[in-house]
């Protein structure tokens, strides 16, 4: 029987999620591997009479530690043709091609936001049946005849109780089918003498939630007169929404004990007799790293832990795969089929009759797709004091002996090269019962943390355009503030809408001193760290994919 070598350039990698499949092309230098955990027993006594001494060991095998992955993908938004079905591979059934974002790693970062489900019919992904996070609200009505005694903002619960004849603030499924179990939200209602409500802000974005619940609130509750007609919010709750404008991936539902799983199939010696699929089960996405390397083409290295690391044997039932030129027959949903006609283009069935259509194709548009690359050196930085703390924020630069000056609005530096990391710090945990060999069974999270770096040329000139010596005297001048506020904008790609584009934000960054680096060109780089605008809430940073 001949002998097959597996070559990593002969690889391919999916990810299954919900029953579904989607392609993730991977750079050189992807890896997987699963430890063992032993105990060794020694022996150590002093000697018989015969001047003998035994000197043995023994181990043994205590348990499997989690499997650890990680590689590497471009960052690749695109615009969906629309149109998706089971053979297609497209990621949006938006009819007659609505071109909404897209990207082709977006089902990592779903996972590591929350605990979001696929919805096929759809094509977009969704929290499941315990809600999650409000992600915004918005004003469906109001009435304008209210007269209020001025502007002014007010903070109420969601939801809270009624109060006699007063109807307080309730919350209702909506369109967001039956769910109503929304709770530990708190919402500001901003309202003007007019009688217009001019906003409304979450301040606390509790759980439970779903895109189309109803929010409704008695004018009472604001200020305004008794009789008069609800305000009517309609609540949006999601981690990932994709639509004509761009993608917006945030953290708000990260708040979770555990996030959601997938399982990674590596099929090594793609379109090949000697193919082999090894799946890690039960996988969790745990860091997601951005270098922006001035020269090069913007990537993501990712990580994570699964709990085992299997072969996936042949068949048709749940969990095996069989490679066949036409479909077979599942016997059960969740078996899988390489169509050897078709350039090993993995499916996957999602019903058990003798149809094509049991059949579902992995989603892999935009993967193909040579016009997606984004440039680093495009890459434009936008750095600014928070609005408030700019204001109320005062130190002494100049050493004259008064506290009189405040940070500048804006320090517009091009930066030379940098780095933003996201970690959900997971742990898996395993079983310690003797006389087994343990696996782990089921993952935790930690401190969700955001990090990063920024590195820039030194410039001595006071004009707009170069302030990175006027960031490090305002950072090292400002002495009696522990906690900064910079909102930090990071357009990789630059601005150009006729450009595939990736924009990182995060609104209230903590900012390090930063070093100088003493090389042919005096440079900067600064630490920085993405914090909440609560310590429970989870926007300390959020994502934008703009494709072409």
């Amino acid at each position: 029987m001949a002998e097959f070598l597996h070559f990593s350039r002969d690889s391919r990698l999916y990810m299954e999620k919900d029953g579904y499949l989607w392609s993730v092309p991977v750079l050189d230098g992807f890896s997987f591997s699963q430890a063992t955990n032993s105990s060794e027993i020694t022996l150590n006594e002093m000697e018989d009479s015969s001047g003998r001494s035994r000197r043995g060991r023994k181990m043994f095998t205590d348990s499997l530690s989690a499997a650890e992955w990680s590689f590497s993908t471009y960052i690749r938004p695109f615009k969906s043709a629309g149109g998706k079905n089971a053979t297609n591979g497209r990621a949006d059934t938006n009819p007659g091609g609505g071109n909404h974002h897209h990207a082709v790693e977006e089902a990592l970062w779903v996972a590591m936001a929350g605990q979001n489900v696929y919805v096929p019919a759809t094509g977009k992904f969704e929290h499941g049946a315990a809600g999650g996070a409000i992600s915004k609200v918005d004003v469906t009505s109001f009435d304008s005849s209210n007269s209020y005694t001025g502007s002014k903002t007010t903070t109420l619960a969601i939801p809270t109780a009624a109060a006699g004849t007063n109807s307080g603030v309730t919350v209702s499924s909506g369109s967001g089918n039956s769910l109503n179990t929304g709770s530990g939200a708190v919402v500001s209602i901003t309202t003007a003498s007019n009688g217009n409500v001019t906003s409304a802000v979450m301040t606390e974005r509790g759980t439970g939630f779903e895109t189309g619940n109803i929010v409704t609130i008695d004018p009472e509750m604001i200020g305004g007169p008794s009789g008069d007609e609800d305000i009517v919010l309609t609540v949006t709750s999601e981690s990932l929404n994709s639509d004509a404008t761009d993608m917006d991936i945030n953290f708000f539902d990260s708040n979770r004990a555990a996030l959601g799983t997938f399982n990674l199939y590596f099929v090594f010696s793609d379109r090949s007799a000697g193919r082999l699929l090894y799946k890690l089960s039960n996988a969790v996405v745990n860091e997601a790293a951005m270098d922006f390397d001035i020269d090069g083409i913007a990537t993501i290295n990712w990580s994570g832990m699964a709990g085992q690391i299997k072969e996936v044997p042949t068949g048709l039932n749940a969990g095996e795969v069989t490679a066949a030129v036409s479909f077979p027959n599942p016997s059960a949903t969740g078996a899988l089929w390489i169509d050897t006609d078709d350039s090993d283009k993995l499916y996957i069935s999602n019903a058990t009759a003798n149809l094509a259509s049991s059949w579902y194709a992995n989603i892999s548009e935009g993967s193909t797709n040579t016009g997606n690359f984004i440039r680093n050196r495009l890459t434009n930085l936008t750095l600014a004091p928070e609005t408030a703390f700019q204001a109320g924020t005062t130190f002494d630069r100049e050493g004259t002996g008064t506290a009189d000056d405040n940070y500048r609005t804006s320090y517009q530096v091009a930066i030379t090269g940098g780095n933003v990391t996201i970690s959900n710090n997971i742990s898996y945990l395993t079983p310690e019962e003797l006389g087994k060999v343990n696996q782990p069974i089921e993952h935790v999270t930690g401190t969700r943390t955001v990090s990063g770096s920024l590195t820039c040329y030194l410039g001595s000139s006071d004009a707009a355009t170069n302030r990175s010596k006027n960031l490090f005297q305002d950072l090292v001048s400002d002495i009696n503030t522990v906690i900064n506020k910079f909102a930090i904008t990071l357009q990789v790609g630059g601005t150009d809408a006729t450009k595939p584009r990736f924009e990182i934000s995060m609104p209230t960054a903590h900012f390090e001193i930063p070093s100088h680096s003493i090389e042919d060109v005096i440079s900067l780089e600064t630490s920085f760290h993405g914090l909440g605008s609560g310590v429970g809430e989870g926007d300390e940073i959020t994502l934008k994919y703009i494709g072409v």
